[in-house]
């Protein structure tokens, strides 16, 4: 699209990457520990973010979703705020790529209270802006409704920085993704990026649309 001169979600946006976050444990994938989650201290990532809530069931490194010690306890959570909190000021939103189960989730995860004051409709609406880019089989809703996590990514985002923050589960029936099919969920993720970033711009100024559609419609 770029080289087409078509409109994408870099004529509005930097868009910033982090392509593997657990770096040591994706090596481990490659000799033998296919579905390895947990770093290589036995965490979670995904579950050592802050969180005001406290998980009702006690979690061990036995535990696939072990949140560790404590929050920012590891390396790479503990990098990825260093650099977030710097680029506090640019930062519009968050998106929170993962696998399976064609969904498209916003806040919260950890608890099933509204968050009041209008926002709760916004990432409904923002939402269903990414269902209808990314087309069937799609589906949004709020977090808890998947299940019930706590110390997940998108809330301390949405909280911390006061930004959109969804999660995408990538469509498909397990964790290992048939060759044929990466083309396929590459160009719905890509669609999914560009009108996540039409739609933040309308999230966050409430009545603006951006000044160049993407083609994420």
């Amino acid at each position: 699209d770029i080289a087409n001169n078509k409109p994408t979600a870099a004529d509005e946006y930097d868009l910033y990457f982090v392509p593997i976050v657990n770096i040591d444990s994706y090596a481990l994938t490659w000799n033998g520990t296919r579905f390895q989650r947990k770093n290589a201290n036995e965490v979670d990532l995904n579950r050592n973010w802050p969180t005001p809530f406290k998980n009702p069931k006690t979690r061990t490194k036995e535990h696939g979703d072990y949140p560790g010690l404590k929050t920012f306890s590891e390396p790479e959570t503990e990098g990825i705020n260093e650099w977030l909190q710097s680029k506090r000021s640019e930062i519009q939103g968050f998106l929170d790529i993962h696998a399976y189960g064609a969904f498209i989730l916003y806040a919260f995860a950890d608890t099933e209270e509204p968050i009041g004051g209008g926002i709760d409709e916004k990432f409904e609406v923002l939402g269903r802006g990414l269902q209808s880019a990314m087309g069937e089989p799609y589906i949004q809703k709020s977090a808890h409704e998947f299940y019930l996590a706590y110390g997940v990514f998108p809330d301390y985002a949405f909280r911390e920085f006061k930004k959109p923050a969804l999660t995408i589960e990538i469509f498909g029936e397990g964790f290992t993704a048939n060759v044929s099919t990466i083309q396929a969920r590459g160009l719905e993720v890509y669609k999914g990026i560009n009108q996540f970033a039409k739609e933040v711009t309308v999230f966050n100024s409430g009545d603006v649309t951006p000044t160049k559609p993407s083609c994420g419609d």
